[in-house]
């Protein structure tokens, strides 16, 4: 008669060993594929935010101002043909869009001056960009991706780890790092309002990076398009 024989301590502990890597790839792998959902996600917000700001233009002949606050998502007067602030928040209610980005948080909007019209006035031919859209060479040095005067308008998003976001509710996610500044420029508002700069660099998660951690998804418009799509819509010259 033959005896059942059992698992041993040490072939136990094997499968254990085995069951719990599988669990750590298999945990990775849900982890990767939710951060490029939420990627996606924000990549649709970007592009249809895009479409709404520019469509504002073709109807009302000027950029919008960015929202009133983070909880009013209605746009800033252009009653004098300026912003109260050209940098903010994209202004969600009055572009009938979410604008949220993948994690539930507020898109960020910046526009050119020049592109900013009072409710009589109309964007021109003439009319310049002011935005500094800038990424970082192999060298680790500041350098413009675009013609500053090309660029209309800016949206961004903070990304997965939400530094100087605004949440749906209006709430601002603090910055827990001290080394991410090239997000902290993206986070700020300068003191001088002409000069808007945005990074739109390499994501990195490496604090020892130049600039960095970085993982801000940034979205710009060139005046050109903008100028073409009034032209087709009889809205320019």
């Amino acid at each position: 008669m033959k005896t059942a024989r059992g698992f041993t301590l040490v072939e136990i502990a094997v499968a254990l060993t085995i069951i719990a890597l599988l669990s750590v790839g298999a945990i990775g792998t849900l982890q990767m594929a939710m951060l490029r959902a939420r990627i996606a996600e924000t990549q649709d917000a970007l592009r249809e935010a895009r479409e709404a700001v520019t469509a504002y233009a073709v109807a009302n002949r000027s950029l919008p101002c960015p929202a009133v606050s983070a909880i009013d998502g209605s746009e800033q007067s252009r009653a004098g043909g300026s912003c109260a602030s050209r940098r903010g928040l994209l202004p969600w209610t009055t572009l009938g869009v979410r604008g949220l980005d993948g994690w539930g948080n507020r898109l960020g909007y910046v526009v050119s001056s020049g592109m900013v019209k009072s409710p009589a006035g109309r964007i021109a031919l003439s009319d310049v960009g002011s935005l500094r859209i800038i990424a970082r060479n192999a060298a680790g040095t500041p350098s413009d991706i675009v013609t500053q005067t090309a660029v209309a308008y800016a949206l961004w998003s903070h990304g997965e780890n939400g530094r100087g976001a605004t949440t749906a509710v209006g709430t601002l996610i603090a910055d827990d790092s001290t080394s991410n500044i090239d997000e902290d420029v993206n986070s700020s508002q300068p003191a001088n309002d002409a000069e808007q700069t945005l990074y739109a660099r390499e994501g990195s998660s490496s604090a020892d990076a130049v600039g960095g951690e970085f993982d801000d998804l940034v979205l710009w418009e060139s005046r050109f398009v903008l100028f073409g799509r009034m032209i087709s819509s009889g809205q320019l010259p």
